[in-house]
């Protein structure tokens, strides 16, 4: 017995010492693999003018820390895309933004820095590949791209030739409308009763389609939405304009928040002019509003006389169905409202603008006309 394991305590002990002088001291300290890959999907669909980021990289074990650095964007043919490699101004958040606080372009521009960014960054710490909103500068959706990438650590460095591809898409939109609601509200005895609503939101059935309607800017909707210039490239420009069913336009000078308790663009922009254009808005800075989830509360003027408002087209149409409104058939005042104290218009909606530039968004409200001619 004692014999067995002194044969088999041989045994192990010339392996080892095989093993020993088969093992060549390394050149350097520490351990890069060449099985580092960025984890995640193949391919990483990147849309222009988006933003967003990838996982980590999978460092298989090498030797921390790894330092991460972008060797290369090549096209399929192995060219160079010097696009990835230029340089554009990044406005960011350097504080957080208060609406309630931040009333003027000096306070505003106080909490942000412009930082020159490439269209894609890498993490150097772990590799997670970061694009941004000035993505807005490449060019050729559906183009492919590969990423070689040089991961450095104490053992040296390696580049990995095929850490990442690209493929750019055009699914970024450059604003995006989560509701809109046209409302017509009569002002009875203190209490506001929307006559009229009208939603394109998450509520509706045909959300989509009329979103898509808006997106689309082909005139179906009460609500459009368009870019007018580039300028300004760094900030933003919207035109507001709520205006009668032949296009007139609403004083803008009386456009205001609803209600105490609620807020609209007005309260989360600056520089606000009033103009026969409608009423201008301005911030430094996309994306705008700063809060992306803001409602806006937005009314128009009150008139304290319906000349300007067919109440009795619209209560025929309200009873053929063709009206959506917050009052039912049986609170309908059999009068017609004709001891309403005043009415006006109200739009709520959700919007939010990614690109820079001069836009117009305008609301045209149904069973209206400023001039009181119908015709």
């Amino acid at each position: 017995m004692r014999k067995q394991a002194y044969f088999i305590v041989t045994i192990i002990l010339s392996s080892l010492m095989l093993c020993l002088s088969c093992y060549k001291q390394p050149d350097s300290i520490g351990f890069l693999s060449d099985d580092i890959y960025l984890r995640g999907a193949d391919t990483l669909y990147l849309p222009i003018g988006g933003k967003g980021a990838t996982n980590y990289a999978w460092t298989d074990y090498s030797s921390q820390p790894c330092t991460f650095s972008i060797e290369d964007v090549t096209d399929v043919s192995g060219v160079r895309s010097e696009q990835f490699f230029k340089e554009f101004t990044y406005r960011t958040w350097k504080k957080p933004y208060d609406f309630l606080t931040d009333k003027t372009e000096e306070q505003v521009l106080s909490k942000l820095q412009d930082t020159l960014l490439t269209p894609l960054i890498i993490n150097p710490i772990n590799g997670q590949l970061i694009y941004t909103e000035v993505t807005r500068n490449l060019s050729n959706p559906g183009d492919v791209f590969h990423v070689s990438v040089r991961v450095t650590n104490t053992a040296g460095t390696k580049v990995f030739p095929e850490y990442a591809t690209i493929k750019l898409t055009s699914t970024s939109r450059p604003f995006t409308v989560n509701e809109v609601i046209n409302g017509i509200s009569v002002v009875k005895s203190g209490a506001n009763n929307f006559v009229l609503y009208d939603q394109i939101n998450d509520s509706r059935p045909d959300f989509v389609a009329r979103r898509n309607n808006i997106y689309a800017d082909n005139g179906k909707e009460f609500v459009r939405i368009h870019k007018l210039f580039d300028e300004p490239t760094v900030g933003i420009k919207v035109i507001f304009k709520l205006v009668d069913a032949k296009g007139a336009l609403f004083n803008p000078a009386e456009y205001a928040t609803y209600a105490t308790g609620t807020y609209s663009y007005i309260d989360h922009s600056i520089n606000r002019q009033n103009t026969p254009e409608g009423m201008i808005l301005e911030f430094p800075t996309t994306p705008w509003p700063a809060d992306v989830n803001l409602r806006s509360y937005l009314k128009g003027p009150t008139a304290t006389d319906f000349k300007s408002f067919n109440i009795d087209k619209l209560y025929q149409d309200f009873l053929a169905g063709k009206v959506p409104s917050l009052i039912a058939p049986d609170n309908w005042p059999a009068n017609n409202w004709a001891d309403a104290d005043a009415w006006f218009v109200r739009i709520r909606s959700i919007i939010t603008f990614y690109e820079s530039g001069t836009w117009e968004v305008s609301c045209k409200i149904p069973y209206t006309a400023i001039d009181g001619n119908f015709n």
